[in-house]
């Protein structure tokens, strides 16, 4: 299998030109790809090619001043660009056919996969990857702090000898990190990893071209939700606990495998642009800690609602007159 490190640079849109193109599609699209740059890695972590290619946009076709200051690209370079169709089929034929990407951070998979939906582009063919600052952060100090590319250099000592904000030079940087961690190793306990999950996903994401639920009720509703399956043996998750409701829109529910134990599932609630609603999913073991802090979690709901239920009582029992006896 090959590893390719990916990067892209993307065009950020003006706010009213942003706001009717995503009208238009009825669908998010924070900003458009301008530039793709990938490094491939063989088996052995060697530098074995590279991609890069400029794109046409499509909808944000006025570049941006701050991507042009951040990133050296200029506007007559994306008009003689390439557009995303016939660019994004090309790095996927050089990709080959076993591949995973490495990115650095969450951000390049979740824009790149954004755009092709906008441009009506299959993007089955980006489904695995592994974000290299996770892997970095868990083969070092093991804290979950998003750290620059930059800090990953300096830590191993990699001298930045060609420009940042580059698409190749960025992802050729990510390929040298990549290099110093052990990626076959690390890609094997990547779920398994603290903090990380055993499975994550999006349910209901409208703006990515699926059916957002209409009301919460029906998201809460959804077999996925009210009748989970285990990820890794996929038999029937038994109920252990009823759902916390934290601030922010999150639930949280307490469930166990009899095969491969106990986990916890998050939903964390977010408005699609048509004004309906969709859930990150994830799916974590349960240890003595997490499973802790949601009994107190409940705990301290319960504690809320019998303490507003006493001031209403209280309430009640001031406002109460007793009608006053006629005297004759």
């Amino acid at each position: 299998m090959f590893y390719i490190s990916l990067d892209l640079e993307w065009n950020q849109a003006y706010a009213q030109k942003a706001l009717a193109v995503q009208k238009q599609l009825s669908r998010r699209l924070r900003g458009e790809v301008i530039q793709i740059g990938a490094v491939k890695l063989d088996r052995r972590m060697n530098i074995c090619g590279s991609y890069q290619i400029i794109v046409k946009p499509k909808y944000y076709k006025k570049l941006h001043r701050h991507v042009s200051e951040l990133t050296g690209i200029t506007q007559e370079q994306i008009d003689l660009g390439t557009e995303l169709a016939e660019a994004s089929e090309r790095f996927r034929r050089w990709c080959g056919e076993d591949y995973a990407f490495l990115t650095w951070g969450p951000d390049d998979i979740p824009m790149l996969r954004e755009n092709l939906v906008a441009h009506g582009v299959s993007a089955d063919w980006i489904a695995k990857t592994y974000d290299l600052q996770r892997i970095f952060n868990t083969r070092t100090d093991g804290l979950s702090k998003q750290r620059s590319l930059e800090y990953a250099m300096e830590y191993f000592e990699i001298p930045q000898n060609l420009p940042a904000h580059d698409a190749l030079n960025d992802a050729y940087f990510t390929a040298l990190v990549a290099q110093r961690l052990d990626v076959p190793d690390a890609v094997k306990s990547y779920s398994e990893a603290s903090g990380d999950y055993l499975e994550e996903g999006v349910i209901g994401d409208a703006d990515a071209g699926d059916d957002g639920y209409v009301t919460i009720e029906e998201l809460l509703d959804d077999d996925i939700v009210k009748s989970p399956v285990c990820p890794i043996c996929h038999f029937p998750l038994i109920e252990k606990g009823r759902a916390l409701h934290s601030k922010g829109q999150k639930y949280t529910y307490y469930f166990s495998c009899e095969k491969d134990g106990e986990m916890l599932i998050s939903l964390r609630l977010h408005r699609n642009f048509n004004d309906t609603w969709r859930a990150k999913r994830t799916v974590r073991r349960a240890d003595e800690s997490s499973v802790r802090i949601y009994r107190e979690g409940l705990q301290k709901h319960e504690n809320f609602k019998k303490k507003t239920a006493r001031r209403r009582r209280v309430r009640t029992y001031r406002t109460f007159k007793e009608p006053t006896a006629n005297r004759g």
